[in-house]
């Protein structure tokens, strides 16, 4: 089922400045996050909210597509506060413990 209307994605700027220093290639960094932005601009109740607060997190890991690829970058955590209108993409964190779906 589709939603009625989806959020516009907003990416601040500490978000931008880890998410190119996690993957310098742009192309490679945006295709990365596609799936968040998808999912998030339809769901944003998708992610974990932390605690009472307005941010939430949805973990992330980067599949390599064969098994002769590169392992890619650890898991990374995406935090981002949402109203009805906009998903802000606050900041992107690697971490060492792997996503749990």
């Amino acid at each position: 089922m589709l939603p009625e209307k989806l959020r516009e994605i907003v990416e601040e700027p500490r978000f931008a400045s880890e998410l190119a220093a996690l993957l310098p290639d742009a192309r490679r960094a945006d295709e990365f996050i596609d799936g968040a932005k998808w999912v998030l601009s339809r769901d944003p109740f998708k992610g974990k909210r932390i605690s009472i607060s307005k941010v939430w997190f949805l973990p992330i890991a980067e599949i390599p597509e064969t098994d002769e690829d590169p392992p890619g970058i650890l898991p990374v955590i995406l935090y981002y506060t949402f109203d009805d209108d906009y998903v802000n993409f606050l900041s992107i964190q690697e971490t060492v413990y792997p996503p749990k779906e």
